[in-house]
């Protein structure tokens, strides 16, 4: 063979396996279902061998995971949250959906790896033509080079490919922040069933405990009384979710008012514990915090009897001004910049203080605001900060529920960060107004040590 046959050869191999390339990073994808998940896979070459698995808004999780340069990309595109909620209640199902899983992972790893070397055969031969000398020859040497360029990478991968390398993994996005998540699954939703039933039996005891308490120091209940219980940051916790709809039902609350941060991410996936929602039959007003995206919004929007605050609601004859955390308007977790705190709360000010007759109830997130309300509106309804208190400050009364969640998920891994709710007692005073006469601070510190109900009065003084 010719020096020149000999380049000319060489020529073709490379603009083969250039063509091969192209294809396959422009075309090397593919879509498939495992029940109700949709997910996109990629592979695309890459200077080192990586696995990401991208989970939107919340963001990527990379590994190291092989030595070929190829980088696979696993990308969540669209969930079936109804079918997901299923399959979450039916353990037999969700067996069979698991070992289906796999056999349907292998057939898409077969399907998958077959298209990818039809495309770099076909760029194999693409890269030929454009010599613009080509043959059936050389196109058949094309198409064999691709292949089996991208048959050695996959191979590659295959066989070096380590799947404890995400025990280390690289963040970006929210996940950042969050590298808990990873493992979350395993560590703590077995232990969401039996702190239910340890809440349930709280709540039954809170009970008892509540009509003693009323009989040491009694309100002298009458049908006029308007109760309302209060949470916050219940951050995904179902079980938490679930101690408060039993609290609200044992107390005969007349609605619930929510002062944010129901999810950790806003993402439609967690959209899911709200489904518990569509069980109450009484008023549930609704303030968002900063993880509280606009996706948890819009859902919240269509559960029955629920209400997202914006603004001023009445009700039962009181006037409610809602202030949703301005990080709810997006995808971002962040709190609000405090440097922005000061103007935002002189902007409600300014609106409270021209509302006739006057707000008697303002619903907030973050509690930095809520303080700062103090002085224009009796009582003061918050969260965020996770400590709760009732405290009076410039004759408002400032309620502070805590996290009714005991910090969400997370909390299930520690028993030091309690679960609390607040109930208010309104009654109609001598001009037919309803106004806060009591405040009951339920706290469950631990689900061994039992619980807390402390009562402060507003109507005979401290």
């Amino acid at each position: 063979m010719t020096i020149s046959k000999k380049s000319e050869l060489l020529t073709s191999i490379l603009l083969a396996m250039t063509g091969a390339v192209l294809l396959v990073s422009l075309f090397g994808y593919m879509r498939f279902n495992i029940d109700a998940l949709q997910f996109r896979v990629t592979v695309q070459f890459n200077e080192k061998g990586y696995t990401e698995v991208e989970i939107p808004p919340l963001g990527t999780v990379r590994a190291h995971t092989h030595t070929a340069p190829l980088l696979v990309s696993v990308r969540l595109e669209n969930i079936d949250l109804q079918l997901i909620q299923r399959l979450l209640s039916d353990t037999t199902e969700r067996n069979e959906v698991v070992e289906q899983s796999k056999t349907v992972l292998q057939q898409v790893a077969v399907i998958f790896v077959i298209k990818l070397i039809g495309l770099a055969m076909l760029g194999g031969a693409l890269g030929v033509f454009l010599t613009r000398k080509g043959n059936l020859k050389k196109y058949i040497i094309g198409s064999l080079t691709g292949s089996i360029t991208a048959g050695v990478l996959l191979a590659a991968a295959y066989l070096t490919y380590d799947i404890s390398a995400f025990r280390n993994p690289q963040y970006t996005g929210v996940l950042r922040v969050a590298p808990w998540m990873v493992g979350l699954a395993q560590e703590t939703f077995g232990k969401i069933e039996t702190v239910g039933e340890n809440l349930e039996i709280i709540a039954k005891n809170l009970n008892l405990l509540y009509e003693r308490l009323d009989n040491l120091q009694p309100l002298g209940e009458t049908t006029d009384e308007f109760k309302i219980l209060h949470v916050s940051d219940l951050h995904n916790n179902p079980a938490g979710m679930d101690f408060v709809l039993r609290v609200a039902d044992l107390f005969g609350a007349d609605m619930i008012i929510d002062t944010g941060d129901i999810s950790d991410f806003g993402t439609p996936l967690e959209a899911l514990l709200l489904e518990q929602l569509n069980h109450i039959d009484i008023p549930y007003f609704f303030i968002p915090g900063n993880h509280d995206a606009p996706a948890i919004i819009d859902r919240m929007n269509q559960i029955p009897n629920v209400t997202v605050v914006n603004g001023l609601v009445e009700k039962n004859g009181l006037l409610f001004y809602g202030v949703p955390d301005p990080s709810s308007a997006d995808n971002t977790v962040i709190p609000s910049d405090l440097s922005i705190i000061p103007r935002l709360t002189q902007q409600v000010v300014n609106r409270i203080d021209q509302i006739a007759p006057g707000v008697d109830i303002a619903l907030l997130h973050n509690d930095k605001m809520a303080r700062a309300l103090a002085g224009h509106v009796p009582v003061i309804l918050f969260g965020h900060n996770h400590r709760m208190a009732i405290t009076q400050q410039e004759g408002s009364i400032l309620v502070n529920a805590g996290t009714s969640g005991a910090a969400g998920l997370r909390g299930l891994q520690t028993t030091q960060i309690p679960y609390s709710v607040v109930l208010l007692h309104f009654r109609p005073d001598e001009n037919g107004q309803n106004r806060l006469v009591a405040a009951d601070a339920i706290s469950v510190s631990n689900l061994e040590q039992g619980f807390t109900l402390d009562r402060r009065r507003f109507d005979i003084g401290e």
